[in-house]
């Protein structure tokens, strides 16, 4: 038998995920802090510029740490902890082409000892395929043969 790994899998993943928080909250304040310095100054058509291009990269920054916090609920929202017995949202799969956490799209993210996992949102066409399925499954999926080993 196999030796359960959700709980390395899902610490690793919120690790992940409390450093892209971090990362955006301080690209954030660091624009924020830039856009008050352009408010002390008064150099006319130059200064203008240049706090409309720190406006938008506050915007841009602001949506960035949104989609994060907004991953981190969604997350949370699918019960962490709770273990799977087939490929649901919150599952963690290990297959035989690497492994998955579905439910949330937040990409590639390393996992101690295991290497890279990726998590995909639950409506990835690799999620839907394995969808319903348990360990020792085989699923077809543009053009390869996906065979899971576990479902935790």
């Amino acid at each position: 038998m196999i030796e359960p790994i959700r709980p390395l899998i899902v610490a690793a993943l919120e690790t992940s995920m409390k450093e892209g928080l971090e990362q955006a909250q301080a690209a954030f304040q660091e624009l924020q802090g830039s856009l008050e310095g352009e408010s002390k100054s008064t150099a006319g058509d130059k200064h203008e510029t240049g706090r409309a291009m720190v406006q938008m990269e506050m915007e841009q920054a602001a949506l960035r740490l949104s989609r994060v916090e907004g991953m981190i609920r969604q997350w949370q929202s699918l019960d962490p902890i709770r273990r799977r017995e087939q490929v649901r949202p919150g599952g963690v799969v290990r297959t035989d082409q690497g492994g998955f956490v579905i439910g949330v799209a937040w990409g590639a993210f390393d996992v101690p000892e295991e290497g890279q996992w990726r998590a995909i949102s639950a409506n990835a066409p690799l999620a839907q395929a394995f969808h319903g399925l348990g360990p020792h499954s085989t699923v077809e999926f543009r053009g390869k043969t996906w065979r899971i080993i576990s479902v935790e």
